[in-house]
């Protein structure tokens, strides 16, 4: 800090010499001087007491303006003066007033009166600019704090990179920035992506780009030699400089890259990822409208003296705190790869195993697979829904992807199912048919060699001895023919499809039949033609399984449920488990396991049950049925939503946005 005593025209009301703490005493036009001092750069702060008369003072005050490195007040020695003349005046300026000479104790009070009123407003300016200096340091640690916060619980990439740019410029008051992001090519070899940027003055699109990872390039030095770089002006960089500056863009979009600060990206190993770059502070401490934190979404660049004047180097105490920011940013984005990476690897270990499941079955594959996509496109009509019960309905993707996991999952408890019940096509099993024509075919052979034989008088006893009645031929033809009938019952009563023949009659009466006939092995042992376990599964009315094998089959949901609720699921994911045991339930309670009503089941295991039905009857050929045309297929669904099996809303939304037709019926299928 430096005093000045300037004064010309009024020496003549001065007649003791000028003495006191002061750095110069100095004869010269005083406006003129003062204006020189305003365009020279004083280190120093200057604080200069005038000495003028009332003409002089109005031109000083006009052509010179205070500002924190010129303070100056007037003492006005004027015989022609008069208090009227400050009736309009500004008198912030002056010390005091005199029309005669001084005395020279007065003299001197002034002047230490006048530096004293001086030294109070530094006083109170650096006070302010400290003040302002913490507000705005306050600002940026919130903003460090809120980074982080951001920072760790953004799972996009692409916005994780925009908020990290966003927020960098906001803190340091910066124009521009870019983010650039270290990788590997094919080959191996690292290079630099210039993967985001964004500058607030203008629209400065800028595609996606590589460059070679080098120290001729700013942020290529930065990625390689971890220094963080602060330069003042990009146009004037040191001769010596290992690295050079780009203009062509700035000259495309007609900006000014000025003030850089580039800071290294370093992860948690110390590992350096990527650099962020950013470009025109217009933090101004000096400034006259103070620091608002906002500067920079609130000042400008557009023309060319903005640059010059609007533009500031990067405090360097921004150098530590964007570093501090870098570093969180790295350590982000490398746990949001993690994340991904995990998410994408427990993705297709999902996919896998449910693809490893149903490739036991050729002819149910893929049915998981594509129940998964018609429940994601359920929930995503759902969300485009404008009316009706689901207009304020939204499932986000977490959710979408929650309901996606539940949907492949859905019969993963098939596994622990037997697979001849999956693949039972018939109401007997292959083996079990085959040996129960075998039996009827003996038992035809046995009645056709009785016949063949009974006319001979020594077989005919040798028959006899056994039991066994010979026939005559009519009563053995009559006996044939109801074996042939028998037969052919067989094969009608095993087939899966409803008739108006009642099972159990058609039964009781074959084995009536069959009973007239004793058919013994070659030991004299009766053979049973039809056992127990044959009536029950020829008895079933409808379909191929009978009630054991039913509850069998029900029971995969409650296995899938034990299995999938054993995984360790995030709390995002924890319906996971819930979906997927009730997606078998029906809104009137006819459902399994629970036999649940209505709001009990899950919206999205009512979702996944329309598509679980729908793609379970479209489906290619499965060994106990015809695979349905759409239409037909529809036509049982809507049945379904009458009779409140099926969710009549969902099962709307399933026609309305024809999420039929999202997936093919041999999508995902095993050749």
């Amino acid at each position: 800090m430096k005093k000045i005593i300037i004064s010309k025209s009024t020496l003549e009301l001065l007649p003791y010499p000028l003495k006191g703490s002061v750095d110069a005493i100095i004869t010269d036009d005083v406006a003129g001087f003062l204006c020189g001092i305003q365009e020279r750069d004083y280190e120093m702060q200057l604080l200069v007491l005038v000495f003028v008369n009332f003409d002089e003072y109005n031109v000083v005050k006009r052509s010179v303006l205070r500002n924190n490195a010129l303070l100056w007040n007037a003492v006005i020695l004027d015989s022609d003066f008069t208090y009227q003349m400050l009736v309009d005046e500004d008198i912030s300026f002056i010390v005091d007033c005199r029309t005669s000479s001084i005395m020279e104790e007065e003299l001197q009070f002034i002047i230490q009166r006048g530096f004293s009123f001086l030294e109070q407003q530094v006083s109170v300016i650096n006070n302010n600019e400290f003040l302002e200096k913490l507000v705005d340091m306050k600002r940026d640690q919130e903003d460090l704090i809120n980074i982080g916060k951001s920072l760790s619980a953004e799972k996009d990439p692409d916005k994780l990179l925009r908020t990290i740019l966003l927020l960098s410029k906001k803190i340091t008051g910066a124009d521009a920035g870019s983010i650039y992001l270290i990788e590997e090519n094919v080959k191996g070899e690292k290079q630099l992506r210039f993967k985001y940027s964004h500058t607030f003055s203008k629209d400065i699109p800028i595609e996606e780009f590589v460059m070679p990872l080098n120290k001729k390039s700013i942020a290529g030095y930065v990625a390689l030699t971890g220094e963080v770089l602060n330069v003042e002006d990009m146009y004037r960089l040191p001769e010596n400089a290992p690295f050079s500056f780009n203009k062509s863009i700035d000259i495309q979009h007609n900006y000014r890259s000025k003030t850089m600060l580039a800071v290294p990206m370093r992860n948690h190993i110390d590992e350096i990822i990527g650099v962020i770059q950013l470009l025109n502070s217009k933090e101004d401490m000096n400034s006259e409208r103070g620091i608002t934190g906002n500067e920079a979404f609130e000042i400008k660049l557009q023309s060319p003296d903005d640059f010059e004047t609007k533009v500031v180097p990067f405090d360097q105490r921004y150098e530590a705190l964007m570093e501090a920011v870098a570093s969180q940013a790295a350590i982000a984005l490398e746990n949001n790869r993690m994340i991904r990476q995990i998410e994408t690897q427990f993705e297709e270990f999902v996919k896998a195993s449910v693809h490893a499941i149903e490739s036991r079955d050729k002819a149910t594959s893929g049915h998981s697979f594509r129940v998964a996509e018609l429940c994601k496109h359920m929930a995503y009509a759902v969300n485009s829904a404008t009316e009706g019960i689901f207009k304020d309905m939204y499932f986000s993707e977490t959710e979408i992807k929650e309901l996606e996991y539940a949907a492949l999952l859905h019969d993963f408890g098939k596994v622990y199912i037997d697979l001849a019940v999956f693949m039972k096509g018939k109401k007997l099993y292959p083996k079990d048919f085959e040996n129960l024509i075998i039996k009827i075919n003996y038992l035809y052979r046995f009645v056709e060699l009785q016949a063949l034989l009974g006319g001979n008088p020594e077989v005919k006893n040798a028959i006899a001895s056994e039991g066994i009645a010979a026939s005559n031929g009519e009563a053995n033809m009559e006996k044939l023919e109801s074996i042939r009938r028998i037969k052919e019952l067989v094969y009608k009563l095993n087939e899966p499809t409803v008739t108006d023949m009642d099972p159990e009659t058609a039964l009781k009466e074959m084995i009536e039949e069959i009973n007239d006939v004793l058919c013994k092995d070659i030991e004299g042992n009766i053979i049973e033609i039809i056992d127990d376990i044959t009536k029950r599964n020829l008895s079933i009315r409808r379909g191929s399984l009978n009630e054991e094998e039913r509850k069998e089959i029900e029971s995969h949901v409650v296995h899938t449920y034990n299995f999938v609720s054993k995984i360790p699921w995030p709390p995002e994911f924890k319906n996971i488990p819930e979906i997927a045991l009730k997606h078998h339930e029906k809104l009137d309670g006819s459902g399994y396991p629970s036999g649940l009503k209505d709001d009990e089941i899950p919206l999205q295991a009512r979702m996944m049950a329309i598509a679980d039905i729908y793609d379970a009857l479209t489906a290619s050929d499965r060994p106990y049925k015809k695979a349905l045309s759409k239409e037909m297929a529809l036509k049982i669904l809507a049945d379904e939503a009458k009779g409140r099996k099926i969710d009549p809303d969902l099962y709307e939304i399933f026609v309305r946005y024809k999420i039929y037709d999202a997936v093919d019926r041999d999508f995902y299928r095993i050749a």
